[in-house]
């Protein structure tokens, strides 16, 4: 790989992390009314989603992944919550998950959405025991897996395979 191509996936890639970070939050605010209509309350991760793409598309092997994925959870954490760890950990755990099955799929796009809808399933559910530890999760688990977790999946599952086309060839144009 050229040393122009690596530089640019190591200055691109954590700055449209950075980016994404903040969009989370602003497509949560602006959307609001749309996005939690009782009793529905769907999540935006283009964070997470950023993050498979990462993992997916190996760019990974080239930068410092998980330094990105601790910074970005700290961050998350700091920002949204104030309480440090818990997407920290949501993160890390997801992330570790994805990295794991994407050793035994490849790079197709159902492959891909299987990798990510169980990353994202992890994401939620350690957020979801974390704030039930903390005592800020005070619903049910049914009512969390079925107005919470599934069109959370929904959302952001469609999001990453609309985008996975073209965030692919971004990737493999700059190897």
């Amino acid at each position: 790989m050229a040393f122009w191509q690596l530089t640019r996936l190591r200055v691109v890639y954590p700055v449209v992390l950075v980016f994404l970070l903040f969009v989370d939050g602003s497509i949560m605010a602006s959307m609001s009314g749309i996005f939690t209509v009782f009793p529905w309350y769907v999540l935006p991760t283009l964070t997470l989603s950023w993050l498979f793409y990462g993992v997916q598309f190996d760019a990974d092997k080239d930068m410092p992944f998980w330094v990105y994925v601790l910074l970005i959870g700290v961050l998350f954490d700091m920002y949204y919550t104030g309480i440090f760890g818990t997407y920290t950990l949501a993160f890390g755990a997801a992330v570790a998950v994805m990295k794991q099955l994407h050793k035994l799929l490849d790079e197709r796009l159902l492959s891909g959405i299987s990798v990510y809808f169980l990353g994202i399933v992890v994401y939620l559910v350690v957020a979801y025991v974390a704030g039930f530890i903390i005592g800020i999760a005070n619903i049910s688990l049914t009512h969390f897996f079925l107005f919470e977790m599934l069109p959370t999946i929904t959302l952001n599952t469609v999001i990453v395979a609309v985008c996975y086309y073209p965030i692919l060839s971004l990737f493999q144009f700059s190897r």
